[in-house]
């Protein structure tokens, strides 16, 4: 198999896990996954494990001047995981912009785990 063949299927994983305490304030969005000229990320899943509640919301999108909503939790979830399943072909955010992660107001503690590849969608060896 020639290598042009090879990137026409290569996928690169950008998975990531966090934490964020009831302190952080991602009021303005902060990028999670970034973004790659000519390449698209496509979430396929994410859960948010809240243990320590309160009136914010949480909001994953991406970086286009008008985003993409991927997930967002309702104002005080509660406790225990909030889980968005987009499936193994993933939802895919604007080409070229990161995935970011907003909350509405700081006070709301858990973690984060997102599913997700990034592939390239536009040049030379991008997938038709």
């Amino acid at each position: 198999m020639d290598r042009e063949a090879v990137n026409l299927h290569y996928h690169e994983n950008v998975s990531l896990s966090y934490t964020f305490l009831a302190a952080t304030d991602y009021t303005t969005a902060t990028a999670k996954i970034a973004a790659k000229t000519g390449h698209t990320i496509y979430i396929q899943r994410i859960v948010l494990a809240v243990t320590t509640d309160n009136a914010a919301t949480q909001t994953f999108q991406d970086s286009a001047s008008t985003p993409i909503l991927a997930a967002k939790s309702k104002a005080s979830p509660g406790l225990g995981p909030i889980e968005w399943d987009f499936g193994p072909e993933g939802f895919a955010l604007t080409e070229g912009k990161s995935l970011d992660h907003k909350m509405s107001a700081a006070g709301m503690a858990g973690s984060v785990t997102i599913t997700a590849y990034r592939k390239r969608t536009t040049g030379a060896s991008a997938v038709v």
